[in-house]
């Protein structure tokens, strides 16, 4: 099942070929809305924005932990399940905080985020290098997918309370133009000449 869901994310990816124009579509829109909220509402949309990044780092993971364990088909490298192993903690840990850190404040969780997103972007960038995962395919999206945890690290290591404000209204642009940048490649693949 999960091979499966993981082949559906990929064959739905925006800039995949075969994906419907609705799908990107529909991707673009939740990003700007996500956006638009982020910029009109930042200190309502901080706690938001810790929680949303954390599901999504714990489901990924997970999917990467159930994958590597079924697939036994190719070998899973090490950093791959050190990789998944630390975003499913730091993942758990930020989205069940109120059940099992009460006193964690939000400070300490999005220091705690922001550090696991670095080291989950590193040990990504180590699996394609030196991990064996570098004759798999292009260089250019894992290099990117770590570039962007990077900077979302840093945001999330360098915003507090005094600056909350200008950091969700920085990720607030960032997630409105790529909303708009995914509807103008829906745009595009509606108006793609149809092969018959």
């Amino acid at each position: 099942m999960t091979e499966r869901a993981v082949s559906i994310a990929r064959e739905h990816a925006p800039w995949h070929e075969g994906t419907a124009w609705w799908v990107t579509g529909i991707e673009g829109v939740i990003l700007a809305l996500l956006g638009l909220y982020l910029l009109l509402a930042p200190a309502s949309a901080a706690g938001l924005i810790l929680q949303l990044i954390a599901a999504v780092l714990l489901i990924e993971s997970l999917l990467q932990i159930v994958a590597g364990l079924r697939d036994t088909g190719r070998a899973v490298t090490a950093y791959t399940m050190l990789q998944a192993g630390v975003g499913a903690t730091v993942g758990l840990l930020i989205v069940l905080r109120s059940w099992l850190v009460p006193s964690l404040d939000p400070l300490a969780a999005r220091t705690i985020l922001g550090l696991g997103l670095l080291v989950y972007a590193i040990i990504g960038a180590a699996a394609y290098f030196l991990g064996g995962d570098s004759g798999r395919g292009s260089w250019f999206g894992p290099v990117v997918n770590a570039a962007a945890l990077v900077v979302l690290s840093i945001l999330l290591l360098t915003s507090g309370a005094e600056n909350v404000a200008d950091r969700m209204g920085f990720l607030g642009w960032i997630a409105l133009i790529g909303g708009a940048a995914l509807l103008v490649v829906a745009w595009r693949a509606y108006n793609r000449p149809r092969v018959a």
